[in-house]
């Protein structure tokens, strides 16, 4: 059962969001799936969409690398890195050509029916704007990274 749960996660990341496939989300996801992130809440599939296509946007040539993986009953933990190079707007921002790298990142996902119904994701927003040049590094304020 863990290993069918995982591989639909697994699609998530590999044909939905890396492959930047739209049609990948009818397989992946519920129709009413709710996904709680740092950005806000996500729901249903063009919802999901419209995340991966926001951030293919900003960062065209992102890669989200699955580092770890536990699945018990119903649900996936996955922790992940985020790498690209902002290339386009987000959230207002500019552009600004810097690489990216974004580890630690996690997402815990239930699966039901065969598909993605809820997940809560977790990313590191202030790691991303201190890499894209936005807020100083920590060191930089007298605090030392943990």
């Amino acid at each position: 059962m863990s290993d069918t749960l995982e591989t639909v996660v697994r699609r998530s990341f590999e044909d939905h969001f890396n492959g930047r496939n739209i049609a990948a989300a009818d397989e992946v996801y519920a129709p009413d799936v709710v996904v709680r992130t740092p950005d806000g809440v996500v729901t249903g599939r063009d919802g999901m969409n419209t995340l991966m296509q926001t951030y293919a946007s900003a960062f065209p040539d992102f890669v989200l690398t699955i580092d770890d993986t536990v699945a018990e009953g119903d649900r996936v933990a996955v922790r992940y890195t985020f790498t690209g190079t902002h290339r386009g707007a987000i959230a207002g921002i500019p552009a600004t050509g810097k690489r990216v790298t974004v580890g630690g990142n996690i997402g815990i996902y239930r699966v039901a029916g065969g598909r993605i119904a809820e997940a809560h994701v977790s990313w590191d927003r202030y790691v991303l704007m201190e890499q894209i040049g936005l807020l100083p590094p920590m060191g930089a304020a007298g605090v030392q990274p943990a």
